[in-house]
């Protein structure tokens, strides 16, 4: 877990404010190892927060590439902190998540970009698997 000098300084470098409020997502998001909803976060920061406030923050994040957006393909949004690149497992019938670390998809990009009549590049991409976990299977 970061401390609030360091999630102060990574606010200030993405232009933001290190107001309370903001160190108060940035805590909660890393005090999970797994995407949240608006919800779970706002639980995170202990009710501080309203969940207007925490929609704007977390996508202005999400923009300056602080934290992630992640469809899960539920109906709401999902958060994490941006960290290093990775993808995930989500299982359809229970929705435990598990982190992938492995990408393979570099060379899909060339792949795209040499297919592509207008693209001349790829800044980032996001990969879920949709399957089920060993557990709902049993």
């Amino acid at each position: 877990m970061e401390k609030n000098a360091d999630i102060a300084r990574r606010l200030r470098e993405a232009g933001f404010k290190a107001t309370p409020g903001r160190i108060r997502i940035i805590e909660a998001l890393g005090a999970r190892e797994k995407p949240m909803t608006v919800g779970e976060v706002a639980k995170g920061t202990k009710g501080k927060l309203n969940e207007t406030t925490l929609y704007r923050a977390l996508e202005a994040f999400a923009q300056a590439g602080i934290v992630r957006r992640v469809d899960l393909h539920h109906s709401h949004a999902h958060y994490e902190l941006q960290k290093t690149h990775h993808h995930h497992l989500v299982c359809t019938n229970c929705g435990a998540v598990e982190d992938v670390a492995a990408c393979a998809v570099e060379p899909m990009e060339k792949v795209a970009l040499r297919g592509s009549r207008t693209f001349a590049s790829i800044m980032s991409h996001d990969l879920e698997f949709f399957g089920t976990c060993k557990t709902c299977t049993s």
